[in-house]
């Protein structure tokens, strides 16, 4: 981040806000985010401000630097937060009290790796090589959604170990926002022609899957979906579903993807694809993993699949080649030995 700039915005946002902002207190401050992402947040805060957002400028730097003109990136910086100085619907100093902020409790899965900085200060749970960590949910609507990261510092305050906390937030989360599975041509109807895709996830009957089946798994409000990979039952259900063994893409932290072991696919091509994919079509905030994984059945494991070499699998194909053919019948062999009539 460009400190001119950032310093340049401090010192005259003044100017472009209204006159009971003039006393307001304003400040930079730096703030790690998901995937250790270090950001320059503007803060512009009255005294009888309780909750103001942070206002990042990195979007707005690299906007500058294409020459979009300054006045106008003060403008819509005095634009927004006017616009985001509305009311919450929960008095967030109530927030402080269990009780209240149990039932917004929601999970937002990430990868430990990527984020070493970031999850220093907070609880998390380990789901198979990925790891769940938690905020509050203070609002999601039309107006635009706003949620508070949870601490160690609030577990404390709370009194709560962090395996309450991930129970009451699986809890919270399933009651606020089913878990959906769809098919892949479903969600690409929907973004073409707005078609409603069906939800599989209920279903009692296993799906019939196609040659090259492939599955969209989120919540219903497609926020932090890939979070309901942390919720009790799910991977089991969805094996249900499918009848197989199935790998896990991490899509984003809104959604993952499910292809089911049909034993066309190799983890690695997988992975691979799931590297391109992040790096030229995903944001960087919603940027989850590049991390393939593999949901046993039997074993009830979730994890990084063990593939085997070039020279085991040909042998196991042709093993099994082997073992098909002395199944056959003979019925060929004994009509060729039949006299015809």
């Amino acid at each position: 981040m460009n400190q001119e700039f950032a310093e340049y915005i401090k010192n005259h946002i003044r100017e472009y806000l209204p006159a009971d902002y003039q006393d307001a207190d304003i400040s930079l401050k730096e703030v790690t985010k998901g995937n250790d992402r270090t950001l320059t947040g503007l803060i512009i805060r009255r005294d009888d401000e309780t909750v103001t957002p942070t206002i990042y400028l990195e979007h707005y730097g690299e906007q500058f630097g294409k020459g979009r003109p300054m006045e106008d990136i003060m403008k819509e910086l005095a634009q927004i937060k006017m616009e985001s100085s509305l009311e919450l619907p929960i008095d967030v100093k109530g927030l402080e009290d269990y009780e209240t902020a149990r039932p917004l409790l929601a999970i937002r899965l990430c990868d430990p790796e990527k984020n070493q900085e970031y999850l220093k200060d907070k609880p998390c749970t380990a789901c198979g090589e990925l790891a769940a960590s938690y905020r509050i949910q203070v609002m999601e609507g039309s107006e635009g959604t706003a949620s508070a990261i949870i601490t160690n510092d609030m577990l404390g305050l709370w009194g709560i170990t962090p395996e309450q906390l991930h129970h009451d937030a699986v809890t919270a989360e399933s009651a606020r926002s089913p878990v959906c599975l769809y098919t892949m041509d479903d969600v690409m109807s929907e973004i073409m022609f707005s078609a409603k895709p069906t939800n599989l996830f209920n279903q009692p009957e296993p799906i019939e899957t196609g040659a090259v089946p492939m599955y969209v798994l989120t919540n219903q409000s497609r926020l932090d979906g890939a979070g309901v990979l942390a919720r009790d039952g799910v991977l089991d259900k969805i094996g249900d579903l499918v009848g197989s063994d199935f790998y896990v893409l991490p899509s984003s932290i809104h959604e993952v993807l499910i292809v089911p072991d049909n034993g066309n696919m190799q983890a690695k091509e997988l992975e691979d694809m799931v590297k391109e994919v992040n790096a030229s079509q995903v944001a960087p905030e919603d940027l989850l993993s590049d991390k393939v994984q593999y949901y046993d059945r039997t074993a009830k494991t979730l994890g990084r699949k063990q593939e085997k070499g070039l020279l085991e699998r040909l042998s196991a194909n042709k093993a099994k080649i082997r073992e098909k053919e002395a199944k056959e019948p003979r019925e060929s062999q004994k009509t060729r030995q039949e006299p015809g009539l």
